[in-house]
């Protein structure tokens, strides 16, 4: 069964620590500092492929982790770059957060997108050598890897869709007018996953044609199969609905099975309610009164355009069926050229850079970004807490400690680092 909804637990790899160290060798006194760089850790992009068709294997690797970046040395060696790790999905698939905001649509393949960023390398003493300070104690672990809980939401890319009753004849239809195999038997609910199918008209001339599982009344409450894979007809340009005649006793039954399926569809909402369809009456190969056919049809076409009599069996009316879908599609595909994308208004959001709690006997002061130096920051020298110190209180933390009335003495926690304000700014880390 095709797998067309799965979390993925991305990790990307941290930077590599910087080196603290110190050129030694015999008859070079003072030889300077000489620490190395970090390497970058590794990132995870997401790439669109052809050759991907389904998640089903997402379900047995949920997780994909990037290397970290290697450290730094002293000689001013350098720690070697992470290799970053490519995860192919298939072309349609969705990718959204925990909260269920898109954050990229995959819909072209060779797409690739960057979804979990390596940390960058830690500096070494090196990098921190100035006129005043020459000999700096002073040197940045790797910055984390970004971690992140994504959904991969798969939408088959299709130009028309086939809807209807189950054993309306869809996989028929698509068997027939395509090189598709889908399993065909007479009982319902024979089609049990989405299938597609290129239609070839001409050389120049085709289209991709979809089949998702039938489906039944009250399918838009969780009824039958088929409400769960119209997913998959969303990205369609037009819709084939399709109709079984030999079934049919009146043209009241066959009013009310067109009616049952328009209004699933309505409910189901979205761009899919919008999307211009072609009503085909199926099965004409097992109908026999043609006068009532006839009759019924010319009622049809008064209330809902023109309408399509086929057999995919013997191949009736299959050709202007196809005609009149390529006709539709190209009218489509010209409208959407001509029209102009409507301008995307850019909204500035803020970006919280730190929060101050004040709790029980401590205060707290955590964010994103206070995250990220707490772990980047060596707190075994003094040259490193007092460039820490420095961030912060460019940052505003301080002055915003102030305001919330901290004292000397009182107790910090900055991220998972427990600290102590003293002499009015944030002071070494806590000892017991």
């Amino acid at each position: 069964m095709i797998i067309d909804e799965v979390s993925l637990t991305l990790e990307a790899g941290a930077g590599g620590n910087g080196c603290l160290s110190f050129r030694r060798e015999k008859f070079i006194p003072r030889g300077g500092p000489d620490g190395g760089d970090g390497g970058r850790g590794g990132s995870i992009y997401l790439e669109a492929r052809l050759d991907c068709h389904t998640l089903v294997d997402f379900t047995f690797r949920p997780l994909f982790t990037a290397h970290h970046g290697q450290h730094g040395k002293g000689k001013n060696m350098h720690g070697k770059d992470a290799e970053d790790v490519v995860v192919p999905v298939p072309v349609g698939t969705m990718v959204l957060s925990e909260k269920g905001e898109l954050i990229v649509d995959m819909d072209a393949a060779g797409k690739k997108f960057l979804i979990a960023r390596g940390g960058r390398g830690g500096r070494g003493n090196t990098t921190f050598t100035s006129s005043v300070h020459q000999a700096p104690r002073l040197a940045e672990k790797g910055e984390p890897g970004e971690k992140k809980i994504v959904r991969l939401e798969l939408k088959m890319l299709a130009d028309v869709g086939l809807v209807g009753f189950p054993n309306a004849g869809k996989s028929t239809l698509l068997s027939r007018v395509s090189k598709a195999r889908p399993k065909i038997a007479d009982y319902p609910f024979t089609t049990l996953e989405p299938h597609l199918g290129v239609v070839q008209l001409s050389e120049n001339r085709s289209f991709v044609l979809a089949d998702v599982p039938g489906l039944i009344e009250d399918a838009s409450e969780g009824k039958g199969l088929g409400i769960k894979f119209l997913k998959h007809l969303e990205r369609t340009q037009l819709l084939l609905h399709l109709v079984e005649l030999s079934q049919m006793e009146d043209f009241a039954a066959l009013e009310k099975q067109i009616k049952t399926i328009q209004n699933e569809v309505k409910k189901y909402g979205g761009k899919l309610a919008k999307t211009p369809r072609l009503l085909v009456l199926t099965k004409v190969d097992a109908f026999v009164d043609e006068k009532k056919l006839a009759q019924w049809k010319a009622k049809l076409e008064k209330k809902a355009g023109p309408v399509f009599v086929i057999s995919a069996v013997t191949g009736k009316g299959l050709k202007e069926l196809l005609e009149a879908v390529w006709e539709k599609l190209t009218a489509l595909w010209e409208a959407a050229k001509n029209q102009v994308p409507a301008p995307v208004e850019k909204v500035y959001e803020s970006k919280e850079r730190f929060r101050v709690e004040k709790g029980e006997g401590a205060f707290f002061v955590t964010g994103p970004e206070i995250e990220k130096w707490v772990a980047m920051t060596q707190f075994g020298t003094w040259d490193s807490l007092e460039r820490f110190q420095k961030i912060i209180g460019r940052m505003g933390v301080v002055r915003e400690l102030k305001k919330q009335g901290v004292k000397e003495g009182d107790v910090i926690y900055c991220a998972d680092q427990e600290m102590v304000f003293s002499s009015g700014n944030v002071g070494f880390p806590r000892e017991d």
